[in-house]
């Protein structure tokens, strides 16, 4: 039994050493023998084994590559997205700007038309402050006794009447306006030339005064100026009426508003001298 044991464990080692040399002998061989394609076998071999390994590596590679390249197209896109929003931005203040200077320009040319078609002399000048609360029925404009004006002068834009000077300083004027409740002005009415009082409420409306019952005054009939107060001249536009009911006396409730923005108001005129009898 002993030598059965022997002999197993010398064909266990012959088989040991003859395999690696059997393996040894085919790199040999593989080295010197050459493939159907004309390059030798072992390369064949190697190659073959390295082509999983390869193909995976060039796999993660163009994967990072576009996930680099796609990166840097987004931050080039957020970059060139903040400059349209920028540009976007320009353009709005831009055009913003523009509207502002068309919108002036259309109110200064409404208000250089009204003062030519005036006898008097005027002057131009803009609202640098109001009165505080809401309504602000007192402004105040930048011209002054230096510029030639003084008190009791009517004050137009170019949708119509405003109001009056009523305190004068070397640079700047107080103008009460035609809302005050302390201001008055002598109109007719322009359909049926009937004269009355508008006066100031303190609100955006007016009460028209002294208009008989009698006397048709519809809604939208226009209110001018009739030049009897001594300071406004006659055919300037006052506003037009919003309502107008038969009163219990012998006068009519009669509600006229403004045709001037009085709250909105930038540019104004002055005229200067006193007005020609109407």
């Amino acid at each position: 039994m002993s030598s059965d044991l022997a002999s197993r464990t010398n064909r266990e080692r012959a088989l040991l050493v003859t395999i690696p040399l059997l393996i040894l002998q085919l790199i040999i061989l593989s080295l010197q023998i050459e493939g159907p394609s004309g390059a030798l076998l072992f390369k064949t071999w190697v190659l073959a084994a390295q082509a999983p390994a390869v193909a995976l590596s060039s796999s993660i590679t163009g994967g990072i590559r576009d996930l680099w390249k796609g990166y840097i197209w987004m931050v080039g896109a957020r970059a060139e997205n903040e400059k349209l929003r920028e540009a976007v931005n320009r353009l709005l203040l831009a055009n913003s700007a523009y509207e502002q200077i068309r919108e002036e320009n259309d109110r200064l040319r409404r208000l250089v038309s009204m003062t030519e078609s005036l006898p008097s002399e005027s002057v131009g000048a803009r609202i640098i402050a109001r009165t505080p609360g809401f309504l602000a029925n007192v402004i105040y404009i930048n011209r002054g006794s230096k510029d030639g004006l003084l008190v009791n002068e009517p004050v137009i834009s170019g949708d119509g009447v405003v109001g009056r000077t009523v305190l004068v300083s070397a640079r700047q004027s107080q103008v009460q306006l035609i809302t005050n409740p302390d201001a008055s002005v002598g109109v007719i009415l322009e359909s049926s030339r009937t004269p009355g009082v508008l006066k100031g409420t303190g609100d955006l409306l007016l009460d028209l005064n002294y208009i008989n019952n009698s006397v048709p005054a519809a809604v939208g009939e226009i209110v001018l100026s009739s030049g009897l107060d001594g300071i406004f001249p006659k055919g300037l536009v006052i506003g037009k009426v919003v309502d107008s009911q038969k009163g219990k006396g012998v006068f009519r409730s009669i509600t006229v508003e403004p045709a001037v923005d009085l709250v909105r108001l930038e540019e104004v005129s002055v005229l200067k001298g006193k007005p020609p009898n109407p």
